[in-house]
């Protein structure tokens, strides 16, 4: 009975975040803890439940099942880094090669990097300092990663609705870029599930928000208000904003375009941005839910790459504070071995100086010698 006792924690705790404070990193740190428990209560019930199977070939395919798990479990930093080079590669002859496009690349040959190459390196400088170096570059490395599994978590629990919106005020669709005057594929994805809501929520203005950039020929809200309008959106219910040049923008430019400034609003974008932009509106002091609109694989992988680096150039001055703090071993660390070394260099110099060996004394010897010796010297 008390096996349950911790699910019941974590799950009582996912609860209270995602009705309080789901916009923000905390949502994702609950689910995390909450799969941690289920895999630890799993675990234990499996040992337990070993002895209890009366057949031979049961217990034999289940312990091959653990072992199976173990393995994925260990080798899993391995695998990451497989995966994300192989997605970078393949993202590449999709789309072509940019910057932006090489950052699951980027990262998964980092991963392994870090897990193979760096390592052999290091060991062979035996060097406190390289060490030392080393060291720091793995904590910030599990840092950040840690970060962007938990930022991942999420994502998905932001993404995630039981049934109906209810008490929907407003709509915000947030642009994404256009052709000229064509609303490119993913930009759709958005417009139809921002038409979507519209439908279920028949209160709900829907404002399409975007501005002109380079290679637009006009603002991508006046293209998407027209792709809406022909997809079914209801005239009467739909605006455009045609201002805004950044998420930031999206949200704080469609605020003024509200019939409701403390409605409840639904901020709609393709899944992988959908976290940044609630971010953003909790920053704005909006009442807000996400919505998700479908995207490839692949492209959502690196995209999600994209959207941490931006969350982390976002909250860079939280971030450095956080990995400080988090970084005070290796930092005592260091000023322990500044301090011995500097104490045995004056130790050494204030120490002092050893007094040279005396010189024994030469010994006049017997008689019979210093006559040997004397007829050995020449006479003058």
């Amino acid at each position: 009975m008390f096996l349950w006792v911790p699910q019941l924690c974590a799950l009582a705790f996912l609860a209270l975040i995602v009705r309080f404070d789901r916009r923000s990193l905390w949502s994702g740190f609950a689910l995390f803890v909450l799969i941690m428990t289920v895999g630890v209560t799993a675990a234990c019930l499996f040992v337990d439940t070993m002895d209890l199977v009366p057949s031979q070939w049961i217990r034999t395919v289940m312990l091959w099942i653990g072992l199976l798990a173990a393995a994925v479990i260990a080798a899993f930093p391995v695998l990451l880094g497989v995966f994300l080079t192989a997605e970078g590669c393949r993202l590449l002859r999709r789309e072509g090669v940019s910057p932006a496009n090489c950052l699951s690349l980027a990262a998964g040959l980092f991963v392994l990097l870090d897990l193979t190459l760096i390592p052999y390196l290091a060991s062979l400088v035996r060097n406190a300092a390289v060490t030392w170096l080393f060291a720091l570059a793995s904590a910030c490395v599990l840092f950040f990663s840690a970060q962007l599994a938990i930022y991942c978590l999420s994502a998905f629990v932001n993404l995630v609705h039981v049934g109906k919106p209810r008490g929907l005020r407003q709509i915000v669709v947030l642009g994404s870029g256009i052709f000229g005057t064509a609303v490119p594929p993913l930009l759709g994805n958005r417009i139809r599930k921002g038409i979507q809501l519209q439908h279920d929520a028949p209160h709900a203005v829907l404002i399409l928000s975007g501005g002109q950039g380079p290679g637009e020929d006009i603002p991508e809200g006046r293209a998407m208000m027209a792709w809406a309008l022909e997809h079914g959106a209801d005239p009467s219910r739909t605006i455009a904003e045609e201002r805004s040049r950044n998420t930031e923008e999206n949200l704080a430019y469609s605020a003024r375009l509200f019939p409701d400034p403390t409605g409840k609003t639904a901020i709609v974008s393709t899944r992988y941005h959908v976290l940044r932009a609630l971010l953003i509106s909790k920053r704005l002091h909006m009442d807000a839910v996400g919505y998700g609109s479908a995207a490839t694989w692949y492209f959502s992988l690196n995209a999600m790459l994209r959207e941490f680096i931006a969350f982390v150039v976002m909250t860079r001055k939280r971030q450095m504070v956080v990995l400080c703090v988090l970084l005070t071993p290796l930092w005592l660390t260091a000023l322990a071995g500044v301090i011995v070394d500097h104490a045995g260099e004056l130790s050494h110099a204030g120490a002092s100086p050893t007094p040279p060996r005396p010189r024994p004394q030469a010994t006049r010897g017997t008689p019979a010698r210093r006559a040997r010796l004397g007829s050995r010297c020449p006479r003058r």
